[in-house]
């Protein structure tokens, strides 16, 4: 069940893709010391471009991989000061849970439900 969300998700996220052009985006350049997973999809070590539209739909793309999801506004209504990924651990993987752009409302991606463990990784 929860893989068919994520493919949902990913791909009512390209159907919006034509409406990205149209949305102003937030773009972040990262490196990511660890394998996660985001919408089902394993993700390797190494340097990502993590894409956040006005429209909630957050892409993450880098290491020949591709994703978008959802977002929702998270707990905070307050900007952030700096950029960064969040990330739960539940043990045997992470799950990127979170985004923060400078300036801007901290984000929670959809489906996703916290485990014990939290680690942020900022921006260079």
């Amino acid at each position: 069940m929860k893989r068919n969300f994520f493919k949902f998700v990913a791909v009512t996220g390209v159907l919006l893709g034509g409406s990205l052009a149209a949305s102003a985006s937030e773009r972040l350049k990262i490196n990511v010391p660890f394998s996660f997973v985001m919408a089902g999809l394993e993700f390797q070590p190494g340097q990502y471009t993590v894409d956040q539209a006005n429209n909630g739909v957050l892409t993450v793309q880098g290491e020949g991989k591709g994703a978008m999801v959802l977002t929702a506004p998270a707990e905070s209504a307050k900007p952030v000061p700096a950029a960064s990924l969040s990330f739960v651990t539940d043990g045997r993987e992470y799950h990127l849970v979170g985004i923060k752009m400078d300036g801007e409302v901290s984000r929670s991606v959809s489906g996703i439900t916290p485990q014990d463990r939290k680690l942020s990784i900022g921006s260079h």
